[in-house]
């Protein structure tokens, strides 16, 4: 698979903007970069976007990096996956109902962003363990 004409003019003008003396960091940018838009491409033909989940990694991924497709990548990969780890999310240890709430502020907290989701129940079990447990 290639990237289209105008993606590939956007990965070739950011790199040699980036690195205009240095040919052979441009070179690995090009190469990083297609191969990253590529990746996106296909997730952006195959992911299910009606689920909301999803919808919200891509957008969140698209409209923080819209010219950076290995920062697309690496966002929407670590929001997929600290999504499914955030709502798959179980502990014995801790209560139900305190599980539940600690989900729900983080969820409330940061809506748009699974990764600090799953980061804040982390901590937030820690210490609740630490505190508890």
């Amino acid at each position: 698979m290639t990237v289209s004409l105008e993606v590939s003019q956007i990965i070739r003008s950011k790199a040699a903007t980036e690195w205009p003396d240095d040919f052979e960091m441009q070179r690995h940018v090009i190469e990083e970069q297609t191969e990253a838009a590529e990746k996106m491409f296909l997730y952006q033909q195959n992911l299910d976007t009606t689920n909301k989940i999803v919808d919200t990694c891509l957008r969140k991924s698209l409209s923080e990096w819209p010219d950076d497709f290995s920062m697309q990548l690496h966002v929407l990969e670590g929001q997929i996956d600290a999504a499914t780890n955030f709502f798959g999310y179980e502990n014995p240890k801790v209560n139900p109902e305190v599980l539940e709430g600690i989900k729900t502020k983080a969820f409330s907290e940061w809506p748009d962003d699974y990764e600090m989701m799953l980061h804040v129940l982390i901590e937030q079990v820690a210490a609740w363990e630490q505190l508890y447990g």
